[in-house]
């Protein structure tokens, strides 16, 4: 675009100067032709390479710096006055301080030649006001060479002082140049002269003109050469990064310089087709418009830099500040818009969908680095900084989960994926860690580098070069199976599961943003293969009954939450079509319930049960927030919640007297409901004919009596088969391990009585509460 504005300026000076008004070389298309003979020759100069460019530059910049002195010299030492076209109050005069006070000042007027700036036609819009906005339109393309020297940072030696140090005299140099003309012309030329005619300056100066129309030739020409040149490069750089695809073609370069050919000739055809838009006013906002844009995000892009602190940066400009970047890109913006609403408008949404659309194409290509990199690193510091200063309240609780799985754990172990499925969506807005220990009898040993091996080549550690291709393959695998997969993996490496977990819930996690809720994959013994070895299920990480037990009182010895999931092999996955809506997610109670501790005047007239204890709630606050969380589907919407409890009636009653005794315990769920803000969902209790639990067993010690719990896991289990087979989870308490002192058989037995209770069962995942404190806040 900067290219075909400035021949067609040069089409319009040649025709002005050199052209009868009124034959077919002052045409339209005689300005077409013309700046395509012109555009040609360019063009083969830049296809040509950089020496040639340089050569063809530097006599340029000779006839150019001819033109400017003698141009200033005209007007500020010229003493002859001249008589200019269109009246009597059109003239030259030497340069004197009263005729530059009486032009200082601006002064709106109507001219035939301010043509329409936005008609991309042949024909010319007259009778309009020279507004400041069309005027800048027009002006600014003539003031934006000086950062040209950016795109030939290839050909330079030394492009780190050159470009720097070439930027800052060319700003001078122009500024100088253009600053010396406009006081020239205001002390000489009348304002009605400067006003309405607009040749002005060639028409005042010596030799007729000829120094004014050498200087715009030459100075466009150099423009010219330096767009194409400059265009090519960066098309070949874009090229070279497959920022877009269908480019592959233009990172060609020749053997000797490196000269991007295939895109110089593109450049030049974009140039060619540009021609057809319009003439120079029309042009002008268009070209504008984007070397506004280009100066709003180079400080934009200054202002991002320096508040995200990276080292790198370090502008040796010495009044750089952050102040000045921001201020000047907004400034920028607002030029944009005040020229040109409708261009401003169009050209930002447009960008924006660029960006959307680059950032999704590189979000898995790691060689593609932007700014948010380092931005999102200092706002994730400053945030977990400021997540120090206060301790966590309970009413901005969320699970952060740390799932606790060997090294081997992958996409072709049973049930990991549609585990690591539902924990990603249990979480919501929490943290998700998946821990992989790594389970080794020896110390891991360090591996020095070779003299002639790079960093990151050598296995270091005598583990680490297995753990981060694992790491990679699981990361490829997740990204595959669920793309908005939002977690981490953690790796720890010892000599058993129980260390290694330990040292995964220590380690996992940064400051405050650390996992509250441990996810133990229940073991499951694994059918004897043909070479007679048995073992568990590869997606356990601990060794047998004692250390899942260990495992489970490392947890609770930290206020950790504890979730033992079982049979997650079986989960639907409603992203493939699963018929989910006759599903139910199902909170499973055993046992005696106590009352919520709702407000006094919510509890129902003569309620005779004691208000529930502060373990009891603990331990629903756990289950019922974690069903409702469970129940939001990745499709949208919400799964269908029942909180079932199961309990034991009287040896000897009537049915009259089992209907009250449910309808009483239905109506404590709703409370708890109700507690819970769980309106959606519903309650229901199941008498069982033979007793699982001593009648005298209240409160907590029913909820958890492992005496009950010992003698009926079959019982259960038939239970949960009957009423929640077809459900999509079963989320149930964690009847707490055998203590400490407790021997292997104890321990034994608990993991057995776990997997008796689970085996054929829907997905199950049992819950105990380790935090102390009720994870639903019913306090504002």
């Amino acid at each position: 675009m900067n290219a075909t504005f400035n021949v067609v300026a040069v089409t319009d000076v040649l025709q002005a100067n050199f052209v009868p008004a009124y034959s077919w070389w002052a045409g339209r298309w005689a300005s077409i032709a013309l700046s395509s003979m012109m555009l040609l020759p360019l063009a083969l100069i830049a296809y040509k390479g950089a020496g040639s460019f340089a050569k063809i530059n530097a006599v340029i910049f000779l006839g150019l710096a001819i033109a400017c002195c003698v141009t200033a010299g005209s007007l500020f030492f010229r003493h002859e006055e001249v008589q200019l076209m269109g009246g009597p109050g059109r003239s030259y005069r030497p340069f004197n301080l009263e005729t530059l006070a009486g032009n200082m000042w601006p002064e709106p007027v109507v001219s035939t030649q301010c043509e329409s700036s936005a008609a991309f036609g042949m024909g010319k819009k007259t009778d309009q006001i020279c507004t400041p906005q069309l005027i800048f339109s027009v002006i600014f393309p003539a003031v934006v060479g000086m950062m040209e020297g950016l795109n030939l940072s290839g050909d330079l030696k030394r492009p780190g002082r050159s470009i720097p140090v070439g930027t800052f005299w060319a700003v001078g140099v122009a500024f100088l140049v253009y600053a010396t003309l406009m006081v020239g012309q205001a002390g000489t030329l009348s304002r009605e002269a400067l006003q309405y005619n607009m040749d002005v300056l060639q028409k005042s100066t010596v030799a007729g003109g000829s120094f004014v129309v050498l200087g715009v030739v030459t100075a466009c020409l150099s423009t010219v050469l330096g767009s194409l040149f400059g265009a090519a490069r960066v098309l070949q750089a874009l090229a070279r990064d497959e920022v877009f695809p269908g480019l592959a073609c233009f990172k060609y370069g020749t053997p000797g310089g490196d000269e991007p050919r295939p895109a110089i000739l593109v450049s030049y055809l974009l140039a060619q087709v540009s021609l057809f838009l319009g003439n120079l006013d029309d042009l002008a906002p268009l070209l504008t418009n984007f070397f506004l844009l280009t100066y709003a995000f180079t400080d934009l892009a200054c202002f991002l830099l320096e508040i995200s602190r990276v080292p790198n940066f370090r502008p040796t400009f010495r009044f750089y500040s952050w102040q000045t970047s921001l201020a000047n890109s907004l400034l920028t913006v607002s030029v944009m818009f005040y020229l040109s609403p409708a261009y401003a408008g169009s050209t930002l949404i447009v960008t924006f969908f660029m960006l959307v659309c680059l950032t999704h194409r590189f979000r898995d290509r790691p060689e593609w680095i932007d700014v948010s990199q380092a931005l999102f690193f200092g706002w994730a510091r400053d945030s977990l900084l400021a997540l120090q200063l206060k301790p966590q309240d309970m009413k901005y609780w969320r699970p952060s989960l740390l799932l606790l799985v060997p090294s081997t754990a992958d996409a072709s172990t049973p049930g990991f994926l549609q585990l690591v499925a539902f924990l990603n969506r249990l979480k919501q807005s929490g943290l998700f860690v998946i821990g992989r220990a790594l389970i080794s009898e020896h110390p891991p040993t360090a591996t020095p580098l070779a003299r002639n091996q790079s960093p990151g080549t050598s296995d270091g550690l005598h583990t680490s070069g297995n753990c981060q291709e694992l790491e990679e393959q699981l990361q490829q695998q997740l990204a595959a199976a669920m793309p908005d997969f939002k977690g981490f993996q953690q790796w720890a490496v010892a000599p058993s599961g129980r260390l290694a977990s330990y040292n995964l819930m220590l380690g996992a996690g940064l400051g405050r943003l650390l996992p509250d809720t441990v996810v133990l994959p229940l073991p499951q013994p694994r059918e004897p293969s043909e070479g007679g070895l048995g073992g568990l299920e590869p997606l356990s990480g601990v060794a047998g009954a004692r250390e899942f037990v260990q495992v489970i009182r490392d947890v609770l010895s930290l206020r950790r939450n504890v979730l033992v999931t079982a049979n997650f092999h079986a989960l639907p996955d409603d992203a493939k079509g699963a018929d989910l809506s006759v599903q139910s997610l199902d909170m499973w109670v055993l046992g005696d319930l106590d009352e919520p501790p709702l407000p006094q005047g919510v509890l129902p007239a003569g309620t005779k049960l004691p208000a529930a204890s502060a373990e009891m709630v603990n331990q629903m606050s756990l289950l019922l927030q974690l069903g409702h969380l469970a129940g939001y589907r990745k499709s949208g919407g919400m799964s269908r919640l029942r909180l079932l409890q199961a309990k034991c009636g009287p040896h000897e009653c009537s049915s009259e007297e089992q209907l009250a005794l449910a309808d009483d315990g239905t109506s404590r769920l709703g409370r708890w409901l109700q507690w819970s803000r769980m309106p959606r969902a519903s309650a229901e209790v199941v008498l069982l004919k033979a007793p699982p639990c001593s009648p005298s067993a209240a409160g907590a010690q029913a909820l958890n009596s492992d005496d009950w719990l010992r003698g009926n896991w079959q019982l259960l289990r038939e239970l949960f088969c009957c009423r929640s087979g077809s459900s999509e989870v079963i989320l149930t308490l964690l009847p707490p391990p055998p203590a400490g002192s407790s021997d292997d058989i104890s321990e034994q037995e608990y993991l057995q009585n776990l997997r008796d209770m689970t085996v054929g069962l829907p997905p199950t995942m049992l819950v105990l509460s380790g935090q102390g404190t009720p994870v639903i806040s019913t306090e504002v």
